[in-house]
């Protein structure tokens, strides 16, 4: 049984590492780099390198949500559905409460890369709102993607496969997105759209997105995923 509240304080110090590394790294990126900067070099390793910036607090995220869908279908779920509550409530309950968790966590991590962040390039207000609100969404996505497969498969193993999503589409898309009739594929690999400069936020030359696109994409496919979850968990045996 994991302890929420020691996930918790390795999720902060991970942030905090990865606030650290980034600003030790030596590249030129923007306010927020969680969330806004991840460019496409020329050289595979830099590439590398920067996703592994990007990736170092998700991990943590992702197993602080993992294990939700089991909430709702065990003890638990069948407390609430005894209360007369439905299963199409309580599935929105469970994932209200989880965007309002991860709200928290995007919220703590602007805070601590905004303290003394003036060795970076600026953006505008406008710009910095559509950054944090764009990488919010996503990772919301990512942790209803982790939700859905735990209605079919183990949670550990719905973790370790959204894991390796979000790293290979992040490879993928250092090839697809600055290939013009290829971007689309980016774009569906949406992990790519949680970082500004390949979102369409902040314009990249060589990056073919725009930022309209990619964030319908986005919620689009975090409703697809919740309406699916939905007509999956009503099939689901509750025990």
């Amino acid at each position: 049984m994991k302890n929420k509240w020691l996930n918790i304080i390795l999720i902060i110090c991970m942030i905090i590492m990865q606030r650290v590394v980034i600003q030790m790294s030596g590249y030129e990126v923007y306010q927020l780099p969680f969330a806004s900067t991840l460019f496409i070099f020329d050289n595979p390793t830099s590439n590398l390198v920067q996703i592994l910036y990007a990736y170092i607090p998700l991990p943590f995220v992702l197993f602080y949500f993992s294990g939700n869908a089991r909430e709702i279908t065990t003890g638990y779920g069948k407390l609430w559905l005894i209360r007369s509550y439905s299963r199409e409530r309580l599935y929105l309950k469970n994932a209200i409460l989880s965007a309002a968790k991860l709200a928290c966590i995007v919220i703590g991590q602007t805070i601590i890369f905004l303290i003394c962040d003036g060795t970076w390039n600026n953006l505008s207000s406008i710009k910095l709102i559509q950054v944090i609100v764009t990488y919010f969404v996503g990772v919301w996505a990512l942790v209803q993607l982790q939700f859905l497969l735990e209605l079919f498969m183990d949670a550990s193993i719905s973790n370790i496969f959204v894991n390796i999503f979000f790293v290979v589409s992040l490879i993928i898309g250092n090839n697809v997105l600055i290939n013009r009739d290829l971007s689309r594929i980016g774009v569906m690999l949406f992990p790519n759209m949680l970082f500004g400069t390949r979102s369409g936020i902040i314009y990249q030359k060589n990056i073919y997105v725009r930022y309209e696109t990619s964030i319908i994409c986005v919620i689009i496919l975090l409703v697809v995923l919740n309406i699916i979850s939905i007509i999956k968990y009503k099939k689901t045996d509750i025990y």
